[in-house]
């Protein structure tokens, strides 16, 4: 997959030296620009074109134009090196409607603004006010950027835009697939693939049946079997006893859906993981779900889709397994919600106890207990945590971050933990007015779940996607619409 490129060119005035005598003038400004961007994208794994020549009028810039769209440019930064004409950014902005605009530090506060300044920041003032006003109806979207190139909080902005873009454009042309439709009853999660792929690039295919893994899967060898069973069972602290059949059906099943994504280029999936799976084989998905996660495929469960795609997305971020859970229990007394599924998550997540892989028990009517299929029990570590999920029209985002508490409550048999330190789009939200968002919003029931905080990361990439997100709602006792 190709990596995110930025495009660095920088902006003059034939009148500016750059800075006082001594200094090195403007060309040693864009000099230690290029170089502070280059450890950077050496960092983020991004590629880097610095254009070498300083832009000062309209043809500068349109031979500039020529050589950056040769070079496939996905961002382009401008450096503001010293303040330059209005026209430059009209020209760049017309051809890469992704701009960073960099403005720098006076190296001096009393002189010649022609001599010992550079008139930086009214540079990329007047920049931001013709992109927003002059050239308002051309849909051109930029970040601003301040300061010198080793300057933390500068690295720490542009470090947020490459994990962002670098996310979307993996997004474009990745693969989602849906293996048996949604789950019965599960009508929160239909889905027009038609807006997706228009707003994301998504390749969507939702047509597989359950039979073409049912197929792949009973037509292994024993010998094609060895290396999924070793992959399949490997990573658990305990594996309650269980039968040699289940544990076949579950390396089988994991190794079907593994080399169904290969074969297929699949980069996600949404598994249709019931009724189909117990009618047909007398199992359950959950372990085989949790393990795809865990290996580097985001697999959703009940056939969400959208979910799917909002795991690949925080994967592509944060470059680390991801999960889906349920809203299973809320608490007041800490403002704390249960987050839990019945046992689909990667082991990674698990705390100092362990992911234990058990059989699941189910009633099977007139008092008796059904064992069958295989779920992975942990209660999660404690560590910061992600919920995002792509709604609505695929034009909203519901963004929620947390802590998964040191000191659990109990809990549901399955993959789970109570989460505290509740934030809505980076702002502390109540448990209580976080329920009413959700279900005032209508909000699915299923919410994708990464380790870590890459909230920032999230709301830029939505940003450029054109996604709104979800605003709270504050409880109230009589009825709210949004």
């Amino acid at each position: 997959m190709n990596n995110l490129k930025i495009g660095l060119v920088g902006v003059t005035q034939a009148n500016f030296a750059g800075g006082a005598a001594g200094t090195g003038g403007k060309e040693k400004l864009f000099k230690d620009g290029v170089a502070g961007i280059k450890a950077l994208a050496a960092e983020l794994r991004v590629d880097l074109y610095a254009y070498p020549k300083l832009l000062i009028n309209d043809a500068d810039t349109m031979e500039a134009c020529a050589v950056l769209e040769g070079e496939k440019v996905d961002f382009l930064l401008v450096h503001v090196t010293t303040f330059a004409a209005g026209e430059i950014i009209i020209r760049l902005a017309k051809h890469f409607p992704r701009l960073g605009i960099w403005a720098l530090p006076e190296p001096a506060i009393e002189g010649s603004v022609f001599f010992d300044s550079i008139n930086s920041f009214c540079g990329l003032n007047m920049y931001g006010g013709i992109l927003s006003h002059y050239l308002k109806d051309e849909g051109i979207q930029y970040k601003w950027f301040y300061g010198n190139a080793e300057d933390a909080r500068l690295l720490r902005r542009l470090t947020v835009t490459v994990r962002a873009l670098s996310a979307v454009k993996k997004m474009r042309g990745a693969k989602v697939g849906l293996l048996g439709g949604i789950a019965p009853g599960f009508n929160d999660l239909y889905f027009d693939e038609r807006i997706a792929q228009k707003r994301l690039g998504l390749n969507i295919q939702r047509n597989h049946e359950f039979s073409e893994i049912k197929q792949r899967a009973q037509a292994y060898t024993e010998a094609e079997l060895d290396d999924a069973k070793a992959e399949a069972l490997s990573g658990y602290t305990n594996c309650a006893a269980m039968s040699a059949e289940c544990l076949e059906m579950h390396a089988r099943f994991y190794k079907a859906y593994r080399d169904f994504c290969r074969d297929g280029g699949y980069d996600a999936l949404a598994i249709s993981c019931w009724p189909k799976m117990q009618e047909e084989m007398n199992s359950l998905s959950c372990s085989i779900i949790g393990k795809l996660n865990q290996n580097g495929i985001p697999a959703a469960c009940e056939g969400d889709l959208p979910g799917a795609v909002s795991m690949l997305m925080q994967k592509y971020i944060a470059e680390q397994p991801t999960t889906l859970m349920d809203l299973s229990g809320i608490d007041e007394s800490n403002h704390s919600v249960l987050m839990w599924h019945c046992g689909p998550s990667p082991e990674c997540y698990a705390d100092a106890k362990g992911a234990c892989l058990c059989v699941s028990r189910q009633p099977a009517g007139e008092g008796k207990v059904s064992q069958r299929g295989m779920v992975i029990d942990m209660v999660f570590m404690p560590q910061p945590v992600t919920f995002m999920r792509i709604t609505g029209e695929w034009d909203r985002m519901f963004l929620l971050n947390g802590d998964v508490l040191e000191n659990q409550k109990p809990s549901l048999d399955g993959s789970r933990g109570w989460v505290g330190n509740l934030r809505l789009n980076r702002r502390p939200i109540d448990a209580m007015d976080l329920v009413n968002t959700i279900l005032v919003h209508g909000m699915q029931h299923h919410y994708p779940m990464i380790a870590g905080d890459i909230a920032e990361e999230l709301l830029e990439a939505a940003a450029w996607l054109g996604i709104a997100p979800l605003e709270a709602i504050p409880y109230e006792n009589y009825l709210q619409t949004h």
